[in-house]
């Protein structure tokens, strides 16, 4: 049975040598009054206990929170969803499915045990939310791909089962945005596909039918939809969608030397005021593996900040190696937020989070005593 793809960045959650907890904050260089520091707030582990840190930028302070004391949260919990203040964590044990949901302003956490029992008809692969209910993707019955969503009321306790497609070849991460559930699934003649579910309703309102050209998908600050299609590693087409009614907002091409995977990008690309902001891979074998980047809409400029170069900074003056572990562009800010984990010895991994401004300087370096995994949308 599989749940949810661990992506690269949290391999350092689950080796089992991870970090001790508190916090501390180390004034950096290049400080620049006319640049505003990011409010943020990042999810990350250590070996006993998962924890929350939201940083201030206006009163250059922070407070720690460890949610595996407060909210029970397992530092083995299988995937975090958000929908605004509403935190997830899905987790697997003895045979079950639970949750905890946590508002992560106010801090007030709800308890969800064993809403899901495995058994041979269902291979559950994913699961996700909205303010009020559950979703699961799995295959059924027994031995078959076709797929189906399963949503779980949490106020009536209703269960709902609808078939998404019959014998598809591969699915992806879901994205539940308004009441709508994006579905990205690879079909039996290995076409993308991406099935959008009312989840008032629901009812499938749509599926778009891509062919081979991977789509992936996005929501933006309005709420609307945002679907990059491309069969190639640099030539792209954009479309933006009204997410209520599917209706085409606008549309566009552009090239640029990154592959983007099928299914959700949120955590890897924001595009505000004409500019595609997002996470660049390096190329293979690599002292790192990311760093950020920007694309011009308008004057059709790609520039990749030198995140060799940043990383070789933040070494020197912390006196380990580091390695990237999140990433985040903060709008408010027009910054980018990397977290880094470093280790300290072979019981201890600690962390940080680097502000980096848009044209590649380093503004701030805060030193963590855990290694951050996620960053919250705010």
């Amino acid at each position: 049975m599989k749940f949810y793809r661990f992506p690269w960045v949290l391999y350092l959650c689950i080796i089992g040598t991870l970090f001790p907890a508190c916090t501390n904050d180390d004034n950096q260089p290049d400080m620049v009054s006319e640049v505003q520091m990011p409010n943020y707030t990042v999810i990350g582990q250590n070996v006993q206990s998962v924890f929350q840190f939201n940083y201030d930028g206006t009163l250059d302070e922070g407070e720690l929170f460890n949610l595996t004391t407060e909210s029970n949260i397992n530092r083995g919990y299988l995937t975090l969803r958000q929908v605004s203040d509403l935190l997830t964590f899905f987790s697997f044990a003895a045979g079950s499915f639970s949750a905890v949901q946590r508002n992560y302003v106010t801090g007030e956490s709800t308890f969800i045990n064993e809403f899901y029992t495995t058994s041979n008809e269902r291979s559950v692969t994913w699961g996700a939310n909205s303010e009020n209910k559950l979703f699961l993707g799995y295959f059924s019955p027994e031995g078959s791909t076709n797929y189906s969503i399963r949503t779980i009321n949490l106020t009536t306790d209703e269960e709902i089962d609808l078939v998404i497609e019959f014998n598809v070849n591969d699915v992806f991460e879901p994205l539940y945005s308004s009441d709508r559930l994006l579905i990205t699934f690879l079909d039996q003649q290995s076409n993308y596909k991406l099935s959008v579910l009312d989840t008032e309703s629901n009812n499938l309102i749509r599926t778009f039918d891509f062919g081979k050209s991977v789509p992936s998908v996005l929501i933006n600050r309005d709420g609307d939809m945002i679907i990059i299609t491309g069969n190639s590693a640099s030539d792209y087409e954009l479309t933006l969608y009204n997410l209520q009614t599917l209706e085409v907002i606008g549309e566009d091409q552009f090239s640029i030397n990154r592959y983007f995977f099928a299914g959700p990008i949120q955590s890897e690309a924001s595009i505000v005021n004409e500019k595609l902001y997002y996470l660049n891979l390096y190329a293979q074998p690599s002292n790192i593996r990311f760093g950020p980047a920007t694309y011009d809409f308008i004057t059709k400029e790609n520039r990749i900040i030198d995140m060799l170069s940043i990383v070789q900074e933040i070494q020197d003056e912390v006196g380990l190696d580091i390695e990237l572990t999140a990433f985040d562009y903060n709008e408010k800010s027009n910054t980018f937020l990397i977290g880094y984990a470093k280790l300290v010895d072979s019981e201890t991994l600690e962390g940080g989070i680097i502000v980096i401004s848009e044209e590649g300087r380093v503004l701030r370096n805060t030193n963590l005593e855990f290694a951050p995994t996620r960053f919250i949308e705010n």
